[in-house]
């Protein structure tokens, strides 16, 4: 939507009193219509919001939808009230709401002493006349005369007409007692500014291909600017690459430039507009920093007036001013072409602002940006790496490119500065090569070192002895590392401890790099420790860490999906799994332990086995399992590979690759719980019921190291209950299955054991007591069998009463209808559940969902 091209001249016959006609490339926003829509149901709206917001083109379009609108565009010459009378008389005459033989098209406009009468004749014309008068570029009127006479039309507005007036500025009409009155709205530049949708739209418009990055990245470094957005979609109209040419927008562009120089800054007195060019070498400055910049004591006062009054600047909720992207980057670009040296003069004035508030990542960057070498060099020494370690590592990475490798590498500090910034970016490599470096031993290097070699997959030293100095960065990375080496040593408990220990003291620290590591040591640990919800929460935690710091691909982001696609799995949600493990996949770090890539590829195996195929996803976790098996796998990652792909060669009857499975589990599991259920699932395959109860009676005790093998277990003996005809033992055994698996809502187990058991499952819901709701979601993921005919309205009615222990003949009497009848319908259901009694029927039914 282009910037308003309609004239405002006197010499054009009509122009004032008309609608303007919108642009040739004009998209409708019903959003925006709505807005209006909304304000003007009460008596005085005031549009309010700066030069090119499309306040024109917005009110116009929106007044081309069969809204009876009486349009006066304002100018100078208005400042005279008789001429304003006149003008405003016009437009009401023609408008189609204001009916031929009304009194308005009489009256004549008041002379001098005359207004009070005339007023009060204008109401009696317009009362009951739904007609919405709009007033464009109120910021016109400034006589007093003028004014005086829009305020009493305000005020004294009869009952039907809307009054809708549109200004850069605050109208000064003495509207406050409206507001209180409740008489009056307000629609501001916030609501003009066009959403990523609407930008798409007007580009879409122009015949022009923009992509949808593309199109968010325009809005947002225009803020949504009517006139820049115009701008672009005229420019991308005949644009070869309408990408490029869209991602080139800038506040120097030429047009933009004479539409901020005539519009805006040639309006503004010099002193405001010098305000604005000090200001914007931040993005965002406080009243105090706005001060100090400009030299101007009053500089907060000024900011308010230009919020309150114009809308060029916003203020932030945390007290700040803020100019559109757009205007600011125009500003930077006039700020260096008239005066260069100023700009470096500013940006060092910030650099010490800053600095003083302990905004060192703020105060480095205008260092930078000021070419003041010392001071970045100082700033860098001092501060650099506790700036890594709160997530600020993208002004440290500027800092250290603009001193030069050769000033990095003479410096201790700057090293390992250099090397974290690297490791969080997931330069692993690059990380290692400055940690290696000789010289130095700042009190976090050597945790550095140590945490860095266990991202690249090796076990972390136990003979770390404790650190020369201490620090609250220290303090939190050294209780970090006791966590991850209590992990490998197995002490889960202590890990957790430790884990939650150094999670609180970095996040009082506002340390985010060591939060996202400590909250991902915690789900490690909890999840060793079979809470998965601990685990999931942990893993949340941390993955909003990374979203809030723009961390695609650190270290720790993979791992995180990773843990929460296996949390999906067991869930028996295969499909939200696999949307984690593409995300893992995309967060791969390159270098860093060979165990993430390799187990991602097996739990995408068991994914395709739990989405159906079957074969496909066996055999992926074959090829997984080989890769794994070079490695110093944890005992627990062992057992989650070995009863997942066990359990699935039993499934397709491949009992050479069951066998494959059971001999590397016995040589890495020996003494477990998981070894003993690949047993007796080998011996229930073979139907070697007799010596599947023998391993279970000598494993009662046995460890397990996954909190889903005792639910297997269960499950295990119902199957062997069920097979030997003992119906209550296997309910016992089902029911301690449920009471294990429900803490971590572990569905897989039960989706995955044999059919006979999720028949019982199915046969006794409802007499699970406390368990029952767990039961039902658990039968909810069964995989039923193939559905039944449909059954008709009537028979799904009899069919919710057959689990009960009534009668037919008391059906009957409930349905009011014959016993005949419901004989009838009862056959018609076991026809069509392919049944032969009542209560094979129900079994049924309860698999497929129907009662």
């Amino acid at each position: 939507m282009p910037a308003r091209t309609t004239s405002r001249s006197r010499r054009i016959p009509g122009a004032k009193v008309t609608v303007p006609r919108v642009p040739r490339i004009f998209v409708p926003r019903p959003r925006l219509a709505a807005v209006f829509d909304r304000a003007t149901r009460r008596p005085v709206t005031v549009l309010r919001a700066p030069a090119g917001s499309g306040k024109t083109t917005a009110l116009a379009g929106w007044a081309g939808h069969g809204r009876d609108v009486a349009w006066v565009s304002l100018d100078r010459d208005d400042n005279d009230e008789h001429r304003l009378w006149a003008a405003i008389l016009a437009a009401l005459r023609r408008c189609p709401a204001v009916p031929g033989a009304n009194p308005l098209h009489r009256l004549d406009p008041p002379g001098p002493g005359q207004r009070t009468e005339f007023l009060a004749d204008l109401g009696d014309a317009l009362t009951g006349v739904t007609v919405r008068l709009v007033l464009d570029d109120l910021h016109e009127i400034v006589g007093a005369e003028a004014r005086e006479a829009l305020a009493a039309l305000a005020r004294h507005l009869p009952p039907g007409p809307r009054l809708v007036l549109v200004t850069r500025v605050e109208p000064r009409l003495r509207l406050a007692r409206l507001h209180v009155e409740g008489t009056l709205s307000r629609v501001g530049a916030a609501d003009l500014r066009f959403s990523a949708r609407e930008t798409a739209n007007l580009l879409r418009a122009t015949g022009a291909a923009v992509g949808d990055d593309r199109v968010r990245e325009l809005t947002e470094r225009t803020a949504g600017w009517a006139a820049a957005l115009g701008w672009a979609a005229v420019s991308v109209r005949d644009a070869e690459n309408a990408d490029e040419l869209v991602a080139s927008v800038s506040g120097d562009e030429r047009a933009v430039a004479r539409f901020f120089a005539d519009e805006v800054l040639s309006r503004l007195p010099l002193s405001t507009s010098d305000l604005l060019l000090c200001i914007s070498v931040c993005d965002t400055v406080s009243a105090a920093l706005a001060a100090r910049l400009s030299g101007r004591t009053d500089a907060g006062e000024t900011l308010d007036q230009l919020e309150r009054e114009t809308g060029l600047v916003t203020r932030t909720p945390a007290d700040t001013y803020r100019l559109p992207p757009l205007l600011r980057a125009f500003l930077r670009a006039e700020l260096a072409r008239r005066r260069p040296a100023r700009v470096r003069r500013l940006h060092g004035t910030a650099a010490r602002w800053y600095a003083g508030e302990g905004r060192f990542g703020d105060a480095l960057s205008h260092a930078v940006a000021g070419h003041d070498r010392q001071r970045v060099l100082t700033l860098a020494r001092d501060h650099a790496t506790r700036l890594v370690l709160t997530g600020d590592g993208e002004p440290v990475r500027v800092a250290l490119t603009h001193l030069g490798a050769a000033t990095v590498a003479a410096s201790p500090r700057l090293r390992l500065a250099s090397a974290l910034e690297h490791l969080q970016r997931g330069e692993l490599e690059a990380a290692t090569a400055e940690l290696g470096a000789p010289g130095g031993e700042d009190g976090l290097r050597p945790l550095a070192v140590r945490h860095l070699a266990m991202l690249t997959g090796k076990r972390p030293s136990d003979t770390a002895g404790p650190p020369t100095e201490r620090s609250p960065e220290i303090d939190a990375w050294e209780t970090l590392d006791l966590a991850w080496r209590s992990l490998y040593r197995g002490a889960r408990r202590h890990a957790v401890t430790r884990a939650a220990e150094a999670l609180r003291l970095a996040h009082g620290e506002r340390l985010d790099h060591l939060v996202l590591h400590s909250r991902l040591a915690l789900a490690v640990a909890t999840a060793l420790a079979g809470d998965h919800a601990a685990m999931r929460r942990a893993c949340t935690g941390a993955l909003a860490v990374a979203r809030r710091h723009g961390w695609r691909r650190t270290p720790g982001v993979a791992e995180c999906h990773l843990m929460l696609s296996y949390d999906d799995l067991m869930r028996c949600e295969p499909v939200a799994a696999g949307r984690e493990l593409a995300q893992a996949a995309r967060a791969e770090v390159p270098g860093a332990a060979p165990v993430i890539e390799r187990l991602r590829c097996f739990f995408e195996g068991v994914a395709r086995f739990d989405e159906g195929e079957r074969a496909a996803g066996s055999e992926a976790m074959r090829a997984a399992r080989h890769r794994l098996a070079g490695l110093d796998l944890p005992r627990e990652l062992t057992a989650v590979c070995a009863v997942a792909e066990h359990h699935a060669a039993l499934a397709l009857g491949e009992a050479l690759h069951a066998a494959e499975v059971l001999a590397w589990a016995q040589e890495r599991l020996p003494g477990t719980a998981e070894l003993a259920l690949l047993q007796v699932r080998a011996h229930l395959a073979a139907d070697e019921t007799d010596a599947a109860e023998a391993v279970l009676r000598h494993t009662t005790a046995t460890p397990a190291l996954l909190p889903a093998t005792p639910v297997d277990t269960c499950l295990a003996e119902t199957a062997l209950a069920l097979r030997s005809h003992r119906r209550t033992k296997a309910l016992h055994a089902l029911d301690r299955a449920l009471t294990l698996a429900r803490p971590n809502s572990l569905t897989r187990p039960f989706a995955l054991a044999e059919p006979r058991v999720g028949h019982l499952l199915i046969d006794h819901s409802g007499g699970f007591g406390a368990l029952d709701r767990f039961a039902q979601s658990v039968r909810g993921r069964l995989v039923p069998h193939a559905p039944p005919s449909e059954l008709t309205d009537r028979e799904q009615v009899v069919l919710q009463r057959l689990p009960s222990q009534r009668s037919l003949d008391e059906i009957a009497s409930d349905l009011t209808v014959s016993v005949n009848t419901v004989k009838t319908h009862v056959r018609a259901i076991y026809g069509k559940l392919g049944v032969n009694n009542r209560r094979s029927a129900v079994v049924v039914a309860r698999q497929h969902g129907l009662t």
